[in-house]
């Protein structure tokens, strides 16, 4: 890791910027977008300190992490809710990865991620060919074993082989980012190889909170259909994940087909939410005929790897009836908070972070702390997201702390809708999950439902996106019309 400070003037700028240059190119990354992006975000610093001996220092430092260069700025000036909306310009330009900003501990932090070469090294699919159901079958032996980095080429042929350019999981096209995700621990899987080494079926979890998972990436190769593969991987990866003291596992299931939602249910998920438009457009080789009209939504599953512990959740109104719906056939020991009048109190101020992927135009907002200006804080982290050309915005809350049922009651009016209710979430604990739609009436022409539950959940989900964004524009529609009665008056100025 490389570090510096400086003060909050146009040299400490120019030196702090000049440092994160030299660390990125000497990596064979963009040290000139690195470079631009430490200026930008010291000078949004410099304008929200507090000029004091303590407050005008800033602190850089550049890591690496896997494919990716990761640049962070501390400051103590005025707290942070999101990253500047100049950086995420950079994102959205594919010169970084990723944009984040929060508070953490004592300073605001803010974030950018530079790729390094290795980040954009595609599957060479130079030889490779679909292959179609109809194959035939193959008698090779195959040896069953955990995931290595070595396997990460391997694995990307693999899906290809049955996806073509069409897997949803954009990041495993990319043999070094499979590889680093494996080596820091983030990812862990089991595989069948066959004696060349090549990956015969695969079956995977990505960590996305602490104690929490989700698992996918099932893909087998079709000449080794019909050997029980499949069961086998998932078994021996939910051992894995149980001795490795995973407490949660979660799923996102497709809509477009019933498959993948039927091995959830069968295997004890119970479905949680869903994430509406969360993707660009893609076609699903077998499922859709050529490249999707919508963006694609997934269901979203979620089973206990351990007990969960008895626990109080505090559920704006508009929410309560989803929320119950999601509740009522687990045995899942989550009770409904019923008192509000006492749940205002809270600190005054929100503490939250945002953070935006330009690969989907999502934006997502993280509440760590419930206050009384909850509203105001989230309204302001999620204009920057829009304005910045996210499609998309998830927020997550912590349902756990009693003022989000009164504080809370404003967001449906910024055209949140829920989501998702994400039980034993990592550090948030039990969280509600909202979205925000650019485009709330979402097609459901092409989904498929596994069962009545399913299916009931999903359109009451997409019922209130709808309402919400249509409640937005009649707010506008009517302040528009009182407007034009209000020009009709005569002028008492004149």
């Amino acid at each position: 890791m490389i570090t510096a400070a400086a003060p909050a003037d146009a040299i400490g700028v120019a030196v702090l910027a000049e440092v994160a240059r030299t660390a990125i190119a000497g990596h064979g990354g963009a040290g000139e977008a690195a470079a631009l992006a430490v200026r930008l975000l010291a000078e949004d610093a410099a304008r929200r300190l507090v000029i004091d001996e303590e407050s005008s220092t800033l602190e850089l430092s550049v890591d690496v992490d896997g494919t990716e260069l990761v640049v962070q700025l501390r400051d103590r000036g005025e707290p942070v809710s999101g990253p500047p909306a100049s950086l995420l310009a950079l994102v959205d330009l594919g010169l970084a990865t990723a944009a984040d900003g929060r508070i953490d501990g004592t300073s605001n932090l803010s974030e950018i991620r530079v790729p390094l070469p290795s980040h954009g090294r595609l599957l060479d699919d130079a030889g490779l060919e679909v292959l179609t159901d109809d194959v035939a079958l193959s008698d090779a032996p195959v040896t069953i074993r955990a995931l290595e980095p070595g396997d990460a080429a391997a694995l990307t042929r693999c899906i290809y082989r049955c996806y073509g350019w069409s897997y949803p999981g954009v990041d495993l096209y990319f043999p070094d980012r499979i590889a680093a995700s494996i080596d820091s621990g983030k990812r862990v899987g089991e595989v069948a190889v066959d004696e060349l080494g090549e990956v015969a079926a695969h079956w995977g979890a990505v960590f996305v909170a602490d104690g929490v998972v989700e698992t996918g990436g099932t893909v087998t190769d079709p000449r080794f259909r019909r050997r029980g593969l499949v069961n086998e991987l998932g078994d021996r990866l939910l051992e894995r994940l149980i001795s490795m003291g995973v407490r949660g596992r979660m799923r996102e299931p497709v809509l477009t087909h019933t498959a993948t939602q039927h091995i959830a249910l069968r295997e004890g998920a119970h479905m949680i939410g869903l994430r509406l438009n969360v993707t660009a457009p893609l076609q699903q080789v077998g499922i859709t005929d050529g490249l999707m009209s919508t963006r694609l939504s997934l269901t979203v599953m979620f089973s206990p790897l351990t007990p969960l512990e008895p626990s109080v959740l505090w559920i704006p109104h508009l929410y309560e009836p989803l929320v119950r719906f999601v509740l009522e056939p687990t045995d899942w020991p989550l009770e409904l908070a019923t008192a509000r009048a006492a749940s205002r109190d809270c600190p005054e101020r929100s503490v939250l972070g945002s953070s935006y992927d330009a690969v989907n135009h999502l934006g997502a907002i993280e509440v760590s702390t419930v206050g009384d200006d909850l509203v105001d804080a989230v309204d302001e982290a999620l204009s920057q997201l829009r304005h910045g050309g996210a499609e998309v915005v998830v927020v997550r809350l912590p349902a756990n702390q009693p003022a989000l049922a009164t504080v809370g009651a404003g967001l449906g009016g910024l055209g949140l809708g829920f989501g998702a209710l994400l039980p034993d979430f990592g550090e948030l604990g039990d969280t509600l999950e909202l979205h925000w739609l650019r485009d709330p009436v979402v097609d459901t022409s092409e989904w498929h439902f596994a069962t009545e539950q399913v299916e009931q959940l999903a359109r009451m989900i997409v019922d209130q996106a709808a309402d919400l964004g249509d409640q937005a524009t009649k707010i506008r529609r009517r302040l528009a019309r009182r407007q034009q009665l209000f020009a009709a008056l005569p002028n008492t100025a004149d």
